[in-house]
């Protein structure tokens, strides 16, 4: 049966039909829910009636609706009150918690003892800075928290930020939104995509817990857990991350971004790589600057550097990569070392330049190639598609190569210019002041034998060599030059001063470079 119950918009009018419900209303108060400081309260509605068909034991109201309860005030367009403190209402329902919290919907079912509401049809929920758009969205009023899992779109008017994602929850006293499941942040000027992810949009600070890329410009950044400050682009990763930009990048166990200076710090297991320059630098913290193109590796730094088919591997205490007028310059400092199949090395500095494929060697530099060991007060070495091509010793400059276990051939001079070939050192030019010590040999008895050592000072000397020994010595000007029967060479002639073998400096392999080593350490 029903009883229309005409209501004009006063609350007087409203509170005689309340009176006539007293019964209805009584019984709830009987059940404990309701009770007072607990009850919602009806602010006003056009009409009221009760119709046990439609809704047995619920109080309709209808036009201009208005509900308050605790902080919240309630409207619609109509609604059912049940006298067990539930709320359904219909046609723009809206609700506002305090000053600021605004949600919107097509409709609602309000629980009074829970202080939960369920919203459903083009739900809209905004504050002072943010606007959530959601088909369905349940919130809590006492917890100040709002769910979905249908999809929502979230507009950042301060960070001007678009979130998307399939699954949210928004707690409203902070501001922080946790998302998961297809995780979007969208910016004229960067994208963000995830899988988890918290955002809070007085900050704009977006937290990763997983996968996460952002993309922004010529850079794109992966972290698996960290932040962005969207606001200062400004990003603190704590897990594997990576900095991406045009195929040079920054990868750490831990790493800080800041995107207006363009700097990058890494550190644990750091890689720094170049594909354009192929070339790869490793080591335990790192910095990277994009806009300067600089980079600073320290703690076991090591690069490599591929060259045709072979590599390079160079450790030194710091390692700096710099960009030249054509590519790269790389720079390292203190206790290098080196390794290629064909070529070894130690320095104090070494200088790398992929611009005219040069390296220079300085401050105590050895080199070692095949069976021969060079040293100089500096030493540059021209690469040539990847490979040793020509050799330049400036002062002191000094080639020793062993013949045996107690027989060395030296070579020394001013400076030293050579020529290499498949199997190393083919060919020496050496000036000033330039002195020889090699031995000759001879096969006897099917054994090659060493049968005198030839002594030789002269201002130019062309050396040709064969399987990293000197095979011959031609005297470009009237050299002073004496052949001894090797029983009979006198001691002082066997070794010249500063013709000391190094071999157990020497980088054995790619390990090897890190283990260190005295320099002039071998006897």
């Amino acid at each position: 049966m029903v009883r229309p119950l005409p209501i004009t918009v006063h609350l007087k009018t409203v509170l005689l039909i309340l009176l006539a419900l007293a019964p209805f209303l009584h019984t709830g108060a009987q059940s404990g829910i309701g009770a007072s400081g607990e009850r919602i309260e009806i602010l006003n509605a056009d009409r009221g009636e009760y119709d046990d068909k439609i809704a047995p034991g619920a109080q309709r109201l209808k036009g201009n609706v208005r509900f308050k309860h605790k902080d919240a005030i309630m409207r619609c367009d109509s609604a059912y009150l049940y006298k067990d403190q539930r709320v359904q209402a219909f046609g723009r329902v809206a609700i506002d918690q305090g000053d600021t919290l605004h949600v919107e919907a097509d409709r609602c079912t309000y629980s009074g003892s829970e202080r939960t509401a369920r919203l459903e049809g083009n739900v809209l929920m905004r504050n002072s800075d943010m606007e959530l758009t959601t088909p369905v969205l349940d919130y809590d009023l006492k917890n100040r928290k709002a769910y979905y899992t249908a999809g929502g779109r979230i507009v950042s008017r301060s960070g001007n930020n678009t979130l998307t994602s399939d699954v949210g929850t928004y707690i409203t006293n902070t501001r922080r939104f946790i998302f998961s499941r297809n995780v979007l942040i969208a910016h004229p000027e960067r994208t963000i995509t995830g899988d988890t992810m918290h955002y809070v949009t007085s900050s704009g600070v977006a937290e990763f817990f997983g996968p996460t890329e952002i993309i922004q410009q010529n850079t794109t950044l992966h972290t698996l857990r960290g932040q962005y400050d969207t606001r200062n682009e400004r990003a603190r990763f704590t897990r594997r991350s990576v900095i991406d930009n045009e195929g040079r990048t920054l990868e750490g166990d831990s790493l800080h971004y800041e995107r207006r200076t363009g700097e990058g710090l890494a550190w644990g297991n750091v890689v720094v790589s170049d594909t354009a320059s192929d070339m790869v630098v490793r080591g335990d913290h790192g910095r990277y600057n994009e806009i300067t193109d600089k980079a600073v590796i320290t703690g076991r730094a090591e690069l490599e550097l591929r060259m045709d088919k072979d590599t390079l591997f160079l450790h030194g205490d710091t390692l700096f990569t710099t960009p030249d007028s054509t590519g790269k310059r790389i720079t390292a400092r203190r206790h290098v070392r080196f390794f290629r199949s064909d070529l070894q090395g130690v320095c104090d500095t070494l200088i790398y330049s992929d611009a005219d494929s040069l390296i220079s060697l300085f401050h105590a530099p050895v080199l070692w190639s095949g069976t021969d060991q060079i040293t100089g007060d500096h030493i540059r070495i021209a690469l040539r598609n990847g490979k040793a091509d020509k050799l330049h010793v400036e002062h002191n400059a000094f080639l020793v190569s062993q013949v045996d276990t107690i027989h060395y051939d030296q070579v020394t001079g001013t400076e030293m210019t050579g020529l290499f070939g498949d199997d190393g050192l083919r060919s020496l030019y050496v000036e000033g002041n330039a002195r020889t010590v090699y031995f000759a040999e001879e096969m006897k008895d099917g054994v090659e034998r060493i049968m005198g050592v030839n002594r030789a000072d002269c201002s130019r000397i062309r050396v040709e060599l064969k399987d990293g020994k000197i095979h011959t010595v031609n005297f470009l000007d009237r050299p002073d030059a004496v052949l001894y029967p090797l029983e009979k060479a006198p001691p002082e002639e066997l070794r010249m001063k500063g013709s000391e073998w190094r071999a157990d400096e020497r980088p054995r392999d790619r390990a090897d470079i890190f283990r260190s080593v005295a320099a002039g350490s071998a006897p």
